[in-house]
Order: C-alpha cells, then sequence, then structure tokens
C-alpha cells in the first residue's frame, strides 16, 4: 500500500559494511542448492517522513563466487527530484548494492531488518537473479508511483516472474486489506500524523477506492503475507513461499509522536480565525482581517493549482478526482479579481459560504474526508461570514 523507495545507498557507502554472514554458510552442497540464495528483507520504519512506512529489497547470495547483493527498487535523484516525484515523472529500476554496504544504512539509522529466505529452487534463483540483473542495466526505466511501481510490488512481481511453472497464492490478507485505499494508508501511516495527513491530501478519490493487494502491500504487513503464501503449480501441488526467516539488525529506534500534529495546527488556524473575526465584527483588528483573508486566498490558489496537477495531470497516484479541489481552486481568486468591484459581489460570499458548509457536512461521505483538513474549510466558512456580516453592516448604516 506504502513503501519508501528513497537510496538508502547514497548514504551507506560512506558508513563501515555490516557483516551479517553468509544465510547458507559451509560447502557446496551435493545437489547445489546452496549454489544461490534468494531471501526478501524487511527493513522497520526509519525516523526520516520517507522510509516511516519501512523497506523492502532483495537479497541474493552466491557463496561460491563471494557474491551477496541488495536489490532495491530506488529512484534516481537529480536537482530536479521533487518535483519529478509530484509529476510521477521520477524514473525507478533495481539497484545492486553489496549487502554489507546496504546495510549499513539501516544500522546507523537502528531499524530493524528481518530476512526472509524464498523457497525457490536452485534453477528459480538462477532465473530471479538474471531478471534483476537485466532491470538494473535497462535502458528503459519504469516510473515511480504508489499505485503498481513501489518497493513491496515490485520486488513481489519478480519472484513472480521468476517461478515459471507455479504462481503465488497469497492464501489470505491481513485486515488491513479488507480495507479502502484511505483506511489502509491511515492504519498504515498512524505514527506520522503528517505523513498520514500528506498521503490522504494527494490520494483523492482513490481513498475510497481498492487497489489489487499485491500493490498495496507495505513493508510493515509483508510478513504476515509472506507467512501464509504459497507457490502453486498447475497440478494444485503446494509449496510454502519462504522456508526460513532470521533477525539481521535488531530494532533500537524509539520513535515519539510530535505533539505538532496537522489537527493542532490547523485547529489553532481557526481558533485565530475565529477571534481575529470577532474583533473585527467589533470594528477592531481590520487590518489584521484582510491580512488574514490575503493569506487564505494565497493557500487556497496555490493548493488549488498542485490539486489540479496532482490529480489530473500527474502519474503519481493516477489520473482521479480530490475532493478538497471544492475548497481549494484558483476560482476565487479569479472571481475577486474579476468581480469585487461589482456592486453584488457579496453575493459570492454567499454562494461560496453555502457550498463550504454543505462540503463540511459531507465529511463522512468519503475516507478522503476527515477532521484534520476540514478544519481549514471552517476557517474558510468563518471568514465568509465574516464579510456577509460586514455587508450587512455597511447597508444597515447606509439605511
Amino acid at each position: 500500500m506504502l513503501a519508501s523507495c528513497v537510496p538508502a545507498f547514497a548514504v551507506a557507502d560512506t558508513l563501515p559494511p555490516v557483516n551479517v554472514g553468509w544465510t547458507h554458510p559451509g560447502p557446496l552442497l551435493p545437489d547445489s542448492s546452496n549454489f544461490v540464495t534468494a531471501s526478501l528483507l524487511v527493513f522497520s520504519p526509519g525516523e526520516a517522513m520517507y522510509s516511516q512506512v519501512g523497506h523492502v529489497a532483495l537479497r541474493m547470495e552466491c557463496p561460491v563466487h563471494d557474491l551477496d547483493y541488495c536489490f532495491s527498487f530506488e529512484q534516481e535523484t537529480d536537482m530536479g527530484g521533487f518535483v519529478k516525484f509530484f509529476s510521477g515523472k521520477t524514473d525507478a529500476h533495481m539497484m545492486a548494492v553489496p549487502t554489507g554496504q546496504y546495510l549499513a544504512s539501516a544500522k546507523k539509522d537502528h531499524r530493524r531488518v528481518m530476512q526472509y529466505t524464498l523457497a525457490l529452487t536452485t534453477a528459480e534463483e538462477q532465473n530471479l537473479w538474471r531478471i534483476l540483473d537485466e532491470d538494473y542495466v535497462a535502458p528503459e526505466l519504469r516510473k515511480f508511483n504508489f499505485l503498481q511501481n513501489n518497493c513491496s510490488s515490485v520486488s513481489l512481481y519478480a519472484v513472480e516472474d521468476a517461478v515459471t511453472d507455479e504462481t503465488i497464492d497469497f492464501n489470505g490478507w491481513p485486515e488491513p486489506f479488507t480495507m479502502s485505499n484511505g483506511r489502509g494508508v491511515r492504519f498504515l501511516t498512524r505514527n506520522s500524523a503528517w505523513l498520514e495527513f500528506w498521503c490522504i491530501t494527494f490520494l483523492g478519490s482513490e481513498s475510497d477506492a481498492y487497489w489489487a493487494n499485491e500493490q498495496r502491500t507495505s513493508p510493515e504487513l509483508l510478513p504476515q503475507v509472506l507467512k501464509k503464501a504459497s507457490f502453486v503449480g498447475a497440478d494444485g501441488a503446494r509449496r510454502p513461499m519462504v522456508e526460513s526467516e532470521r533477525e539481521l539488525l535488531p530494532v533500537v529506534a524509539q520513535f515519539k509522536p510530535t505533539a505538532v500534529t496537522p489537527k493542532v495546527v490547523f485547529g489553532l488556524l481557526l481558533l485565530i480565525v475565529v477571534l481575529i473575526t470577532l474583533f473585527q465584527l467589533k470594528g477592531r483588528m481590520k487590518r489584521a482581517g484582510q491580512i488574514v483573508d490575503v493569506l487564505l486566498l494565497t493557500v487556497v490558489t496555490v493548493a488549488g493549482v498542485v490539486l489540479l496537477f496532482t490529480s489530473f495531470v500527474s502519474g503519481l497516484f493516477g489520473t482521479h478526482w480530490n475532493w478538497y479541489l471544492i475548497p481549494c481552486n484558483p476560482l476565487p481568486l479569479l472571481i475577486w479579481i474579476g468581480w469585487h468591484r461589482k456592486k453584488n459581489f457579496y453575493k459570492i460570499y454567499w454562494l461560496y459560504a453555502a457550498v463550504l458548509f454543505l462540503f463540511v457536512l459531507g465529511t463522512p461521505l468519503s475516507e478522503q474526508l476527515d477532521v484534520e483538513h476540514q478544519l481549514f474549510s471552517l476557517a474558510l466558512l468563518v471568514r465568509c461570514v465574516s464579510a456577509i456580516c460586514e455587508f450587512k453592516y455597511k447597508i444597515k448604516r447606509i439605511r
């Protein structure tokens, strides 16, 4: 559902490598079953926002030739990385990094790393390594997005491609997979209020949809999925997907939730707007009221442009509707520029106030709508009511 895809090796190459040993130590077995070993590595969340949902990578080992690499689905980074990310144009592919070097960053951040050794045949393990190598050197890069191409889904699809005569049966999914995308995202980001806020903001109406579970698999839930998963042949024969597990690095980090949550920030914003509005209606702090109106209109316009772009142009989540385009869009600014000197301009405030009021009432109708975001809508509604009251006061004085 969510997966981190920020290069860890960029930092790790400056740190001393971690020695975790071979998965199958000792000489080559008679059947060569330990010639190559394939495992899924699951990283616990890190402190950085982009790593707070964890990470998944594939570890490929060949003790005979002293090869031990982590293949991780990573984004290409450059100066325009931030813009490209939100444009859904970030290039991404499998990167191969020596395991000791790759784990160095996780150790530095005190992140737990669990290894789940896959129950693949020697031929399938060699096939998987070939697939990963080809992805690594392929000139055509995939575009990272949350719908299909993330570290969890790409790793699982690579394993599935390597098993040519069988399919993967995940044999039941954990409870979060029965939830809509919005509820699932809230569950996975429950330890980071701001990550939840931003994900829900850009997820839009996809919050009420249900993506394929293979795409929604997250590092946190992947261990539960793997323990029940099986390789199934055409004749119905089954074999477990995972043959063993072990801890490569212990978890040490203890994360404390921030007290400055979106609910606190937007709650304070609403309180400040209400207080300034009350003073303004009593003939005070008019200048402060004007400043608040300018700031709110600026936020509405900028947020509206960003949401329009990420909803209908960007491929980050896929083209979809975003409910917050109702309170936040460039239309209020355009109307103000074109008609604010008109005699009946106050009627626009009536219309906008009615829209905002109905929008707030509609909060239970979509998984995207929540208290944190609607506090901002209420602040806009208060300022609309203030403008209406001020107009009525002026009319009363004229009479």
